[in-house]
This record gives structure tokens, sequence and C-alpha cells, in this order.
């Protein structure tokens, strides 16, 4: 993960427990009180109080009243999951003996302010936005400093870990598409004589019992659900189907079975047992769109895909990679800083792959009882 602004506690809350699972009715309260320890550092419920409403406070309007309430929830548990990663990252790079010089903060601000820069009324300077910074200026520069030092930590153990090949492992997802590909076009013929041979079975028939013998073949061949009904899609108006089935559809005559018609689902064979046109509002009742009642057989053919560059999925992978090797590495952080709830509305922040099992006592055993043996049936 790579911190690139000074909200770096939210940033990284967010990545190791998103949002969290709605909260529990708890007992009140206390006015204030510490609610979570992190490495030895407590976090007060005032402050996260305090937080809550200077977030809402910087966002002016833009909440509506209805959502405001889940709108302080969610900044809550950015807040606290924030706070509880943040932490356990900083005591970890403490550890190692990371520090934060003046170069990494110049850095740093080119790159804040870079960032910054495509929005519509960018601070001019990087104390500018410290001093616009919803939570004080005294935390942002804190948040600011935080992030470097994490940054480079991470950067330091992602470099340590042993790399992945991703070009393999990408050549060998393009292998595998261009496989599939011809797989599938060698189906979508098969698909193509089975649904054409569906066809002459059906125009062989007596006209009388063609209707018939489409339900037959439809409950016998047909891949969609609607095989159950004999293909009988029921009523339906322009839009309902895609596009291809639907221009078939409405051209078609009642009684008549089209040609194969090919969608993103395979090939069709379609019967228009009903036609319904439309009709205008009249006396108090509501206009009615033309309808087609149709049944169909559908052969199912799996699509070709495109096939992706390879450069393209290194890129990608690697992305991937590095975003699972800092969520673990985060968690892992989050372990060895021994987090404890204070606070019985604050469990639900600590990320489930940390919380420690509870030991159970040993439940005092009973004598066995006797068992009545059941009867013989």
């Amino acid at each position: 993960m790579n911190i690139k602004t000074i909200g770096a506690a939210l940033a990284l809350g967010a990545a190791v427990a998103g949002c969290s699972k709605e909260e529990e009715p708890v007992e009140a309260p206390k006015a204030d009180e510490a609610v979570l320890t992190v490495a030895g550092e407590k976090l007060m419920r005032s402050q996260v109080d305090a937080d809550v409403e200077a977030l809402v406070k910087a966002q002016g309007d833009k909440i509506p009243a209805e959502q405001l309430e889940y709108a302080k929830q969610m900044f809550r548990s950015q807040i606290v999951q924030g706070f509880i990663a943040q932490r356990a990252l900083l005591a970890m790079a403490k550890a190692a003996g990371y520090v934060v010089t003046d170069a990494d903060r110049q850095k740093r601000s080119d790159e804040v302010m870079k960032l910054l820069g495509r929005q519509p009324d960018a601070p001019k300077t990087i104390d500018e936005y410290f001093a616009k910074f919803p939570l004080g200026e005294e935390r942002a520069r804190a948040e600011f400093d935080a992030g470097i030092v994490i940054d480079k930590m991470l950067k330091d153990e992602q470099a340590k870990a042993p790399g992945a090949d991703y070009k393999a492992k990408a050549e060998e997802i393009v292998a595998n598409v261009v496989s599939n590909n011809l797989k599938a076009a060698g189906a979508e013929a098969e698909a193509l004589k089975k649904i054409k041979d569906l066809k002459a079975q059906i125009d062989q028939a007596p006209e009388a019992e063609r209707a018939a013998k489409f339900a037959e073949l439809a409950k016998a061949n047909s891949a969609c659900p609607s095989s159950a009904k004999g293909g009988d899609l029921g009523p339906f108006q322009h839009g309902a189907m895609v596009k291809e089935f639907d221009e078939v559809a409405f051209a078609l005559p009642e009684g008549k079975v089209s040609d194969p018609v090919k969608t993103q689902f395979g090939y069709h064979l379609v019967l228009v047992t009903k036609k319904f046109p439309a009709v205008e509002a009249k006396d108090g009742k509501p206009a009615e769109p033309e309808k087609v009642q149709a049944s169909h057989i559908l052969i199912k053919v799996d699509g070709v895909r495109p096939v992706p560059k390879v450069e393209d999925l290194v890129e990608r992978l690697k992305r991937d990679g590095e975003r699972d090797f800092t969520r673990e590495f985060v968690l892992k952080a989050i372990r060895d800083a021994n987090v404890e709830a204070l606070a019985k509305d604050f469990e639900q922040f600590i990320p489930e792959e940390v919380k420690k099992p509870v030991e159970k006592k040993p439940a005092e055993e009973k004598p066995a009882e006797p068992v009545e043996k059941p009867a013989a049936i």
C-alpha cells in the first residue's frame, strides 16, 4: 500500500477491516473512558466522538439529514480502525528504528501537492493543506509523518519478501484464455449444428403439431429454465429480452418458428405463440405496450473472451500481490500490538483475524444418567 495522503490512519483502517458491521445495542457508555489500547496506547471515547463531529462538520451540507447517523457510524468505524492499524505499525516501525527526515518530508510534500493540484481550489502549499485538515493542524502533521514512516517500512518489507513470478503467471492466464477460446469456437460449431437439427425436426412435423413438437424438443434440449414449461417465456414487452432475441420475437408472425438466433447466451429457436397489440389509455384504464408471448429453445455457448496483454496482466497481478502483502503485514502488526477493547461497543472494530479465541473452562463432568432403550421399530 502506498500512503500518499496525510489521512494515513483512515486509509490503513479501511484496508484492513473495511466497513464495520452494524453496531449491536450495548450498555450506555460513560461520558469519557478509554475504549481500547494498542501497543499500550489508549484511545479515549471523547477523542473518537470529537473526530466524528469534526469530519461531519467538514462535510457541511453534503450529508443528507436522513443519512447523518449512518455517516457518523462510518466515520467512527474508519477512525477507530485507522487508529488500530496506524498505532500497531508505528510501534513496529519505532522498534525497527525508522525515523522521518527533512528530505522525507520534502519528497512527500511534493507528492501530495502534485496529487492535490488536480483538484479545484487546491491549497497552494502543504502548510495551507495542514491548516485546513478537518482534525486540526497538529493531527495533520502527525498523520503526515506517520504515513512516511509506515510507507518506508512497508517498502522495505515488500522488498525482502520472496518475489512472485508475475510474468509466468500472466503468460499462463493468457494461454488458458487462448485454449478456452479454441474450445469455445468448436463448441459454437456444435451448438449451431444442433440447433439447425432441432429446427429441421420441427419443420418436418405437420403444421398443426409443430407447437407440440417445439415444446417436446424444448423440454429435452433447452438450457433455459423455461424448458420445464416447453420453453414458454410468457408475455413480454420490448426491451425485456436481449436485442437480437427481441427483434426476432416481435417480427415473427404467430405460430412461426424462427431460424437460429445468436445472442450472448448461445443459439435460440423462437416460436411466437401470441401477439398483444398496444392499447391506449381509456376510461381510467392505463395504456398497455405492445407485447408478445413466445417460447424458445436455447443451446448454450460459452463466449470467446478477449485475450489480455501479458504486460497488462503483470501490472494487475503485481498490484494485487502488493495489496495482499500489505494486508497480511498490517494484520501481523496488529496481532503483535496486543490490541484490547476496553469498552463493549469497540470490540467490533478489532479485525476478526487477530481476535484471540476465548478460552473456555472445561464443563464439570456429570455422572452419566441411564438412558431408556428405544422401542423396536
